[in-house]
């Protein structure tokens, strides 16, 4: 009977940390229920494939902060196959995503992500916008050379005009 009460303290405790988390997600949930991934379209083939774990795709500039967008809220083994059209995330069980390439807009190496740290540029780190709300997709190579992966994706990228100059600006 001595132990009764305190395992019910810690019973209803847990239980009251449990229902918060569940409540925050699906608050996150609804926020991002606009963001809506396209899916592979059709005749797309392509030119490399490599497995990856994928860690997370959070806000632009904000690694802490973690989009629930349908397909990729959770970490998981996936492939990321790279064409000239765009990148695909095909995690097991969820719908493959498909990242378009005028929709990236950088991709770098770096080591944070959310709960996740790993050693020095050991994540990918893949900036891209869903519906023009910018944010970045975190990846880890499993098995191949991540420069000749972020080297492929960064072929990708849509080369920005350059910003005119301070003359071309005042005529």
């Amino acid at each position: 009977m001595d132990k009764l009460l305190p395992g019910l303290i810690v019973a209803v405790v847990l239980a009251a940390i449990l229902t918060v988390m569940w409540l925050g997600w699906r608050s996150r949930v609804r926020r991002d229920a606009d963001l809506v991934v396209p899916e592979v379209p059709e005749g797309y083939v392509p030119v490399s494939s490599v497995d990856v774990l994928y860690v997370a795709t959070t806000e632009g500039d904000r690694p802490l902060e973690r989009l629930a967008v349908r397909g990729l809220g959770f970490r998981a083994r996936a492939v990321l196959s790279i064409a000239p059209s765009g990148v695909v995330l095909a995690i097991p069980g969820e719908r493959p995503s498909f990242i378009e390439a005028t929709t990236l807009t950088s991709v770098a190496a770096t080591n944070v992500a959310i709960d996740r740290v790993v050693e020095s540029d050991g994540l990918i780190r893949i900036g891209w916008s869903i519906g023009g709300v910018p944010c970045d997709s975190y990846v880890r190579v499993v098995d191949a050379d991540q420069l000749a992966v972020i080297a492929d994706l960064e072929r990708l990228l849509v080369p920005l005009p350059p910003a005119p100059t301070e003359s071309e600006s005042l005529s």
